[in-house]
C-alpha cells in the first residue's frame, strides 16, 4: 500500500532503519566502527574534506547495507528453496556492501595515515 503523506513515508522509513539496527548484526559493526572512526576524526581535526567524504561513505554503507537486506527478505519471501540465480542476486547485493564498506575503511586508512604519517 502507498504511503499518503510525507509523514507516513518518514515513519516507514523510519521503521525500517529501527528493524535492520534490531535484526541485523552488520548494521551494528558499521554502527560500532563509524563512531569510534567518527570519534577519532574529531580529536584528530579532519579536515573538511574528509569529513564529507566520511559522512558520504557511512550514508554509503548503511544505504547499501538496508538495500542487501531487502533484497535478501525478498528472495527469502518469493522462495525458501536454494536457487542459483537467487543465490547470485544476494551476492551482488553484498558485494554492493562491500564496495562502499572498502571505500569506507580506505577514506579512514588516509585521515588516520595523513595525521600519523604527517
Amino acid at each position: 500500500m502507498k504511503n499518503i503523506t510525507f509523514r507516513q513515508s518518514v515513519a516507514c522509513a523510519l521503521k525500517g532503519l529501527y528493524f535492520g539496527l534490531k535484526t541485523e548484526k552488520n548494521y551494528k559493526y558499521y554502527l560500532c566502527l563509524n563512531v569510534l572512526f567518527v570519534l577519532l576524526d574529531f580529536f584528530l581535526k579532519a579536515d573538511l574534506a574528509t569529513w564529507y567524504a566520511v559522512i558520504l561513505c557511512s550514508a554509503g554503507v548503511y544505504a547499501m547495507e538496508y538495500m542487501n537486506t531487502a533484497i535478501e527478505h525478498l528472495c527469502d519471501f518469493s522462495t525458501k528453496e536454494e536457487h542459483p540465480e537467487i543465490k547470485v542476486t544476494k551476492d551482488l547485493a553484498a558485494a554492493g556492501v562491500l564496495c562502499f564498506g572498502i571505500a569506507f575503511f580506505l577514506i579512514q586508512g588516509i585521515a588516520i595515515g595523513k595525521y600519523f604519517l604527517g
